[in-house]
């Protein structure tokens, strides 16, 4: 597929709007693959999530996230240096960015941060993070993780 990408200036935009036009002889499986990566867009860019540390509330990108879990009744967001108490529900997170993927019922990962996948137990998937940190995929999530690393493969 070609692409051509025309630049035009209009003032009756807001600031922060950008206005994209597809045109396409066919409207085809790679057409509504371009969107749908261009809508992404949107909701990856510049996201941050918010979580209380010691009385004050601190912005973390979604990008810096390697993991939400849960401990007990209690959820958290992992970064490198840190675990961070959350007020979300695992269910409400899931979907924050194109990047998270549920690995289990109390884990969503962030794949920008998973190093590899440990198949090396017998019936066991183990995801190994940036951080040498380890977390067990459940069996009903092999197949959906396999169909989201399917997607993003080249």
């Amino acid at each position: 597929m070609k692409i051509k990408i025309e630049k035009i200036e209009d003032k009756k935009l807001n600031k922060d709007e950008i206005e994209i036009l597809i045109k396409s002889p066919i409207l085809d499986e790679s057409v509504e693959k371009l969107a749908l990566y261009i809508s992404q867009y949107e909701k990856n860019n510049d996201s941050k999530v918010l979580v209380n540390c010691n009385n004050t509330i601190k912005e973390i990108s979604y990008d810096d996230i390697i993991c939400f879990y849960s401990d007990k009744k209690y959820n958290y967001c992992k970064i490198k240096d840190k675990d961070y108490k959350i007020k979300s529900k695992l269910y409400e997170v899931e979907n924050l960015s194109s990047n998270f993927i549920r690995i289990s019922k109390g884990c969503i990962a962030n794949y920008k941060h998973i190093k590899c996948f440990d198949i090396s137990e017998t019936g066991k998937i183990v995801v190994v993070f940036d951080d040498n940190s380890k977390e067990y995929v459940s069996r009903r999530k092999v197949k959906s993780i396999m169909n989201f690393l399917d997607e993003r493969s080249v």
